[in-house]
């Protein structure tokens, strides 16, 4: 009673513990699902901010390309950078540069568009711009920038503008990255926190303290190091070596990471990474300070190490109880896969029990074990296993099916047998059947059955072999190497054999009276491949010590190609002639 109640405490316990786990992913979901919202909102925002510049400047380049603008007319390219500039209120600039820098900006104002000339001749890192654009195809967006004397850091996107095959110019949109900062103090969090984007992982390129700028940006660096931006909990979660080890305390696999600052303070961080505006990665994420999250947490870790002891406790109690039952049931359960496997070569008789029940059915499957191994001397234990890989179904009924049949036959074995007394003619018999055995069963063949010094055997069922034809030759081949080795190292007089095969349609499946039935073959087909082998007599191959004959079906079915054509030949008890071949 004391071991049922244990597991009965264990089973109390786990459910506890999945308990305490669903409040956890349940907190967890909690605070993944209100900063994936925000995430959406702030990734929707960006775009639908950026967009737009992208489309006007693939626009106005590929009516660049198509000479609807005249490039040569600065009214006319005038007029397409104001026209276009005002529809679009994201863009604070668009610029048309040859390739010395040197062109016309349309700059947003706050009573609409002014045009001036531009010249960026003198700016080794405009000139670089516009050298690597040459070399890309499209509209695409290039690093972020802060021109010479401009006030602000800027994304652009970018084309170049080719006619003829000629570069012309490079045309380029610009948005204040301020308005991304805009874009994140606008937005609302139902908890305290803070949203974020970063720029390669080193720069902070949108937080809520760049709404109004960039202070102490230049042309080499236009963005703030994350390092040197004044946010703990940013520099902490690009270097988490800085703070304490939360890692734990959130499921890794719903994405919530916890990033803990130098202060000891913990902060959920939850970040995706988009690869949408030029090659350098962004990172947009959010971070909220919730002392109740981490409260939550903290009870929760405690309540599962309270679980977690009675847990144990509750185990190792139903543990001592469940040896004793166990240990005789595995050992059970394992003899019976090696029963359905039939390895019964390597069966070690169960031991007895202190447990009554299990003790008799040890005692019984033991007993069990001697009689099949009896029972496997007289059934081919590979057909059996065939067998049990078709189903049940295979047992009840018997099917014509086209096979190919194999049989063998020693030459002079009576001649022979009278030379030696009984031990040795059943030994030569038993090892002569094991090296032929070998042979077929490589070969996925069935050995039907043993007649005197010959063997029978089939290849194509019971289950279905297309190349059953094949296979019989090349067994019957390594039987005449196996032969012909044996004979090297016997010390009496070599072995002489036949073999006949042939392909053709026969009845399988189960075949004699209910007290003994044999899974054989039968059929005109077994008939002739047992002619073929008699026909070796007449037909014997004077370069080895085994004749192989075969049919025409046989020849035609395996593909052989090295084959001996020896013409037409008369079959004892059929009045037809059948072409034989030898190999």
């Amino acid at each position: 009673m004391a071991g049922f109640g244990g597991l009965v405490l264990a089973a109390v316990v786990v459910v506890l513990l999945l308990g305490l786990w669903s409040a956890r992913e349940n907190t967890v979901s909690l605070t993944r699902k209100l900063a994936e919202a925000v995430l959406d909102d702030v990734q929707s925002a960006i775009e639908q901010r950026l967009r737009p510049a992208e489309m006007a400047v693939e626009f106005l380049g590929q009516r660049m390309e198509n000479s609807q603008i005249d490039l040569v007319d600065r009214d006319d390219v005038s007029q397409a950078l104001t026209s276009a500039l005002a529809g679009m209120p994201q863009v604070g600039s668009l610029v048309f540069l040859d390739q010395n820098g040197r062109g016309l900006m349309a700059t947003r104002e706050d009573n609409g568009a002014q045009m001036e000339a531009a010249s960026f001749e003198k700016s080794p890192e405009i000139v670089r711009q516009i050298n690597q654009s040459k070399a890309r195809h499209g509209t695409h967006w290039g690093r972020v920038l802060r021109a010479p004397n401009a006030p602000l850091t800027l994304l652009n996107v970018r084309r170049a503008v080719w006619r003829e095959g000629r570069f012309v110019g490079l045309l380029a949109a610009s948005v204040a990255v301020s308005q991304l900062s805009a874009i994140l103090a606008a937005e609302n969090l139902a908890m305290e926190g803070e949203v974020f984007v970063l720029y390669d992982r080193r720069f902070v390129l949108a937080h809520r303290r760049l709404a109004k700028g960039i202070k102490g940006a230049s042309p080499k660096q236009p963005l703030p190091l994350v390092k040197n931006f004044g946010d703990p909990v940013l520099k902490a979660y690009l270097n988490p070596e800085l703070g304490p080890d939360y890692g734990g305390r959130m499921s890794r696999d719903m994405g919530v990471q916890i990033v803990g600052t130098a202060d000891g303070e913990a902060y959920p961080l939850i970040a995706r990474r988009m690869n949408w505006f030029g090659e350098v990665p962004w990172e947009i994420g959010v971070y909220f300070r919730d002392d109740d999250v981490e409260a939550e947490f903290n009870r929760v870790m405690g309540a599962s190490l309270a679980g977690l002891v009675a847990l144990v406790l509750s185990l190792l109690l139903a543990w001592v109880l469940s040896r004793h039952i166990a240990k005789p049931l595995t050992q059970l359960a394992r003899a019976a896969g090696q029963v359905r496997d039939l390895s019964l070569d390597d069966f070690v008789p169960l031991p007895a029990s202190r447990i009554r029940e299990m003790n008799d059915a040890g005692l019984a499957f033991n007993n069990m074990i001697t009689s099949l191994r009896w029972f496997e001397t007289y059934v081919p234990r590979s057909l059996v296993r065939r067998l049990m890989g078709q189903g049940e179904g295979v047992l009840e009924r018997s099917v014509q099916r086209d096979v190919t049949v194999l049989f063998t036959d020693i030459v002079g074995f009576t001649a022979l047998s009278e030379k030696m007394d009984v031990q040795q003619t059943a030994a030569l018999l038993n090892d002569h059947f094991a090296d032929v055995g070998a042979c077929i069963e490589a070969e996925g063949g069935t050995i039907d059955k043993y007649i005197g010094d010959s063997v029978m055997a089939f290849w194509g069922a019971p289950e279905e072999q297309p190349d059953h034809a094949a296979r019989a030759c090349r067994a019957a081949l390594a039987i005449r190497r196996a032969v012909e080795a044996d004979n090297k190292n016997r010390a009496g007089a070599p072995l002489a054999l036949r073999i006949g095969l042939h392909t053709g349609p026969v009845i399988v499946g189960n075949i004699g009276a209910p007290q003994r039935i044999n899974y054989t073959i039968v059929g005109d087909a077994v008939n002739i491949a047992n002619r073929l082998e008699e026909l070796g007599h007449e037909l014997d191959d004077p370069n080895t010590a085994v004749t192989i004959l075969l049919s025409q079906a046989t020849h035609a079915a395996a593909g052989l190609e090295n084959a001996a054509n020896l013409g037409p030949r008369k079959i004892r008890g059929r009045r037809e002639v059948l072409t034989v071949y030898r190999i």
